[in-house]
């Protein structure tokens, strides 16, 4: 399994009017729930539902109580948990300090260099044009040629697979594919995330 990713141009923030080196960024597939979560962990880890929920709350639970008294919190071969802070943009001399003036900024995760080191050596990563910048997309003519070819070699097609295979947004791939079961080209089969499309 691969981690897409696109490149993009740095913006010029100095103004200078040179081409701007490229950098890369995930393009990201989706996102998980906690929910969601904790099924693909009970699934994959062999765990019971309703230890980890129990777990997870009392790790949440505690995390929050060592962090409100001023610790630093190592999560496993995850990583250290701290909070920043801010203080007022108005603030110039110490002396005028007072508490109102200083707020949490974050709370940071500082992810531990094994379990950073664990991902590097997994990591395959393949090249993708992200649907999010497309800024003339397919026509419907062409989105349906394409629809058709995937459904002669596949059963269904959900969103995001027809987000990727037409080059456009989540948004614009709803819209489309709404189209297409008001046609009678499609039917919605499924509910919630598990939703797909089959043929009309």
């Amino acid at each position: 399994m691969s981690v897409y990713y696109d490149l993009y141009e740095t913006p010029d923030l100095a103004k200078s009017g040179e081409k701007q080196p490229l950098h890369a960024r995930v393009v990201l597939k989706g996102s998980y729930t906690a929910e969601e979560f904790m099924k693909q962990v009970v699934m994959c880890q062999h765990v019971a539902h309703a230890q980890l929920v129990g777990v997870l709350d009392a790790v949440a639970n505690e995390l929050k109580d060592l962090l409100l008294n001023g610790f630093s919190v190592e999560l496993g071969e995850i990583g250290y948990v701290s909070l920043s802070l801010s203080v007022d943009k108005k603030v110039l001399n110490p002396k005028e300090i007072r508490s109102p003036s200083i707020s949490l900024k974050d709370i940071n995760i500082r992810i531990n260099r094994q379990f950073k080191k664990d991902i590097e050596n997994r990591i395959e990563l393949q090249r993708f044009h992200s649907p999010l910048r497309v800024k003339n997309p397919l026509d419907e003519g062409r989105c349906l040629l394409r629809l058709n070819k995937f459904l002669e070699e596949h059963p269904c097609i959900n969103r995001r697979d027809y987000a990727m295979l037409v080059g456009k947004t989540k948004k614009q791939a709803l819209q489309d594919i709404n189209a297409f079961i008001e046609q009678g080209i499609l039917k919605k089969y499924g509910v919630g995330r598990s939703v797909v499309y089959i043929k009309g």
